[in-house]
């Protein structure tokens, strides 16, 4: 196992925090600068999901989900097609994961997926995520952010610091993401770095070397 700190000093613990609220913040922007909410609202019902609505930011990605009913690809495409030519938006990917294409494999979870990637005004690069659900029944994610921004603010932290330095590898978030390091903090008591690499290896999920 590499050397991963064990310990987190109040001024380091300061500044991720610092770094958090100012992702948020800068987060808010991103969605007015788009009119993102008000185009996906033309839809059904838009949410901030993911570590913008739990409080615990790391970087620039940000997750919207749509709860609608069953949309078309046309219809999801117009609908946000301001968002899809604002000059800011330089790539954008599109897949439709409906029937058997379905992320879960269930009719429920049937989806019109985009990846946008987008440049701010001030040149900072943002990965922005939408889901628009073919389904107008609620979702877990909004509880699931309700259920992290409840937990205890040492719980809080220990998360907030290992998404950081995990965020730094190139396994993150496609093999290694933060519903990993939740489940790691919650249930399997890591509170550090170090810990959360020790318990990837006691599951061979990943190695830390």
């Amino acid at each position: 196992m590499q050397d991963l700190p064990t310990r987190l000093s109040p001024e380091q613990a300061e500044a991720l925090w610092a770094r958090q609220a100012a992702l948020q913040a800068e987060a808010a922007e991103v969605l007015a600068q788009l009119d993102l909410l008000a185009c996906a609202s033309r839809l059904g019902v838009p949410e901030q999901i993911g570590s913008a609505a739990s409080g615990l930011m790391v970087w620039r990605d940000l997750d919207i989900g749509v709860r609608c009913r069953a949309p078309g690809a046309r219809e999801v495409l117009t609908a946000l097609l301001p968002v899809l030519a604002h000059p800011g938006v330089l790539e954008a990917h599109y897949r439709e994961e409906t029937g058997e294409r379905s992320p879960t494999g269930r009719p429920q979870d049937e989806r019109h997926y985009l990846v946008l990637r987008y440049r701010t005004p001030a040149g900072h690069a943002w990965k922005i995520d939408i889901s628009v659900w073919r389904s107008d029944a609620p979702r877990p994610h909004l509880e699931s952010a309700r259920r992290l921004r409840e937990l205890a603010p040492e719980l809080r932290q220990a998360i907030l610091w290992i998404k950081d330095v995990w965020s730094r590898r190139p396994e993150y978030p496609e093999q290694i993401g933060g519903v990993d390091i939740y489940a790691a903090v919650v249930e399997h008591g890591a509170r550090t770095p170090a810990d959360f690499c020790a318990h990837l290896e006691a599951r061979s999920a990943a190695s830390c070397a």
